[in-house]
């Protein structure tokens, strides 16, 4: 290979040829007995003088063509294996998905759990937690089963198996403790310890699972990345070879077309060297014409395979990227952050939006737009008012003056436009939509069209995500009939607000003969009262007050930075509101009583708690419809509390006569 190179850079290639084609062997002899070869370079050009223009221009297009369809070849065997690459790396997103539902499954059953034994459920609830109960262990199944069935590694689907079983014995732990709840909350608590062993061992198989597959997503990553620069090097080498071999025998008839034929050999070497945009320009007649054209189509091909391969590597670095900043937001100002650097990243001058659904999925608002060409001001209001919602893919309207132009891009105060409209969607569902526009001479190039279509997929599967993890957080955290904070939220903040050391008021209220209305007027009427008396609640108070339902009828309310007095005041405040309310004849009369500690009085939140269960029970006695500032009490001492309002009175005249 260095002797040929050397024969190259001498002008020896007529020397090069006739060695390719006779051997070294054949002609050494020749050459020793001083005899002329019939492959010597001599007898060769004298033959290819003796052939007729279109002949040797035939032979050098053979070539071209030889290159052409090795380097299709290739180009298609790079096809091939990226479609693979990418068909392996969808079973993987697939299994990923399947796995990250698993675990939610997996968290859901012991919550489910908890709730059976550590709330005062009614029937309803319990029920409802019941079907949740049966509804989570039927999809944490679903879901193995489903990971089982992926063509995935050997190792990977032992490992569901193992998990497989692990989540069997962990079901069935949760139901055991379910029905051993239904009959007696202390037996099934003595049950928790073997479905904590349960949770904790599908939890370390459902690791391990999900660190295996993360290393065989990486690995398959790799290997794409690999087959990928192979790829290029394979169309880069092919090229090169065919445009040498081309160039050497273009040489070889140089003696007898010289000129004409020296400029498509110093082309064809421009093209071995990498410069692709150079190209053929004869005039001298119609066979080297037809020469030069076939140059040029290889180097136009090669320059197309070249670029898309280019074009194709950035837009993956740019959804990589795009992805992997998506990842590490938090909220939804994080994620428009990104997209809005994303949006440079397409055009730095180009005008674009992003027009978002709200939360009732009945209004677009503009979330974000280009931070230096601004928004395109697009105005549609209605989700299926945009055409590329309607239509669930990308639009594009090169004029806005032409008829089938979307109505919303005519008379803006810019002028005529172009524009390109991409859907963002989440899970099948329209939640906006994508919007950049330009003038009718500088409208969007199919390579940004593209990278504007990963932007606004990317952001739909984001957004939808944090949307979806927010809305999961929130009905963790509230009261479902009240839309109040729950028990459990209120002791975790709670503990926030004493390490704060900030001052609070500490209000506990129950609904006075609530049994009494949900026996006369029916649960759906203690139901309206309750939510009625809730929203009441929300109007009285502050934005960092903290508002709870404790449980039944009984709420608990602390109010930062104020002492009991202030809370009395509060709650007097609160009685004529909720008096006011239920003066307009539409709703059952109730009233409520208070019990009320603060901050000063003790240092323990069960301390408090105790103080204003006292204070509560002693409006009850006095009279309901009133709040009681309690007083702190002896370590253990509570006042007795009756176990319902509504004792039947006793007639004393039956008990007088009953003799």
């Amino acid at each position: 290979m260095v002797d040929s190179l050397e024969l190259v850079r001498s002008g020896k290639l007529e020397t090069l040829v006739a060695e390719s084609l006779a051997g070294a062997g054949t002609a050494a002899p020749a050459v020793a007995e001083g005899k002329p070869s019939a492959w010597s370079p001599g007898n060769i050009v004298g033959h290819l003088r003796k052939t007729a223009i279109s002949t040797r221009l035939s032979l050098i297009a053979l070539l071209a063509m030889i290159a052409v369809v090795s380097v299709s070849a290739i180009a298609w065997q790079a096809l091939r294996i990226e479609a693979e690459a990418g068909r392996e790396m969808l079973r993987f997103a697939r299994a990923q998905s399947l796995q990250q539902d698993a675990d939610m499954m997996h968290d859901s059953l012991k919550a489910d759990i908890y709730q059976l034994l550590v709330r005062d459920l009614d029937p309803e609830e319990e029920l409802a937690i019941r079907q949740s109960l049966k509804d989570n262990a039927f999809r944490f199944r679903s879901n193995l089963d489903q990971l089982q069935r992926q063509p995935l590694s050997e190792a990977f689907t032992s490992t569901i198996v193992e998990t497989r079983k692990a989540a069997e014995s962990y079901i069935g732990s949760a139901e055991f403790v379910a029905r051993q709840a239904k009959d007696s909350r202390e037996t099934a608590r003595f049950a928790l310890y073997d479905f904590e062993q349960e949770y904790e061992l599908v939890g370390v198989a459902m690791g391990r699972q999900t660190a295996l597959l993360g290393r065989e997503i990486a690995a398959t990553e790799a290997r794409s990345a690999e087959a990928a620069e192979r790829a290029k090097d394979w169309i880069l080498i092919a090229g090169a070879l065919a445009c040498i071999v081309t160039t050497l025998l273009v040489r070889l008839i140089g003696h007898s077309i010289r000129d004409s034929v020296q400029a498509i050999s110093a082309t064809a070497q421009a093209i071995a060297d990498g410069r692709l945009d150079t190209r053929c320009r004869i005039a001298n007649g119609e066979e080297l014409n037809l020469l030069g054209q076939a140059i040029n189509g290889m180097a136009n091909y090669l320059q197309r395979t070249i670029d898309q391969m280019r074009d194709d590597g950035r837009r993956d670095t740019f959804s990589n990227q795009l992805a992997e900043a998506l990842e590490m937001t938090h909220g939804e100002n994080d994620a428009y952050g990104v997209v809005g650097r994303g949006m440079e990243i397409v055009s730095k001058t180009h005008a674009m939006e992003l027009l978002l659904s709200d939360s009732s999925s009945a209004h677009l608002e503009k979330a974000t737009e280009h931070p230096s060409a601004g928004s395109p001001g697009c105005g549609v209001v209605l989700p299926f008012n945009c055409v590329a919602v309607c239509r669930g893919s990308a639009v594009s309207f090169p004029d806005s003056d032409a008829l089938n132009a979307c109505p919303m891009l005519r008379k803006r105060a810019a002028g005529r436009v172009s524009a390109v409209c991409v859907p963002v969607t989440f899970m099948g569902r329209a939640i906006g939509v994508l919007h950049a526009a330009g003038t009718v001479e500088d409208p969007l190039s199919a390579e940004q069209v593209s990278e504007l279509g990963v932007l606004g997929g990317q952001t739909g599967a984001r957004i939808g995500t944090i949307r979806a993890f927010q809305r999961t957080q929130t009905q963790a955290s509230t009261d479902s009939l009240t839309g109040l904070i729950n028990r459990r939220s209120l002791e975790h903040k709670m503990r926030e607000v004493r390490a704060a050391g900030r001052p609070f008021a500490f209000i506990m209220a129950d609904l006075d003969k609530f049994k009494l209305l949900n026996d006369t007027h029916g649960h759906e009427a203690g139901d309206k009262a309750l939510r009625l008396y809730a929203e009441t609640v929300r109007e009285c108070a502050r934005d960092h007050d903290l508002l709870c339902r404790w449980g039944g009828e009984e709420f608990v309310f602390v109010l930062a930075d104020a002492t009991a007095q202030q809370a009395a005041q509060w709650c007097d405040r609160l009685k004529q509101k909720l008096a006011a309310r239920l003066g307009d004849g539409r709703s059952i009369v109730f009233t409520a009583s208070y019990g009320i500690a603060d901050s000063v009085m003790s240092d323990s939140l069960e301390e408090l708690q105790r103080i204003a269960d006292s204070a509560l029970y002693t409006s009850k006695t006095e009279g309901r419809d009133r709040a009681t500032i309690g007083e702190a009490l002896a370590p253990g001492e509570r006042a007795p509390r009756q176990e319902t309002e509504d004792v039947p009175g006793v007639d004393l005249r039956l008990l007088a006569n009953s003799d």
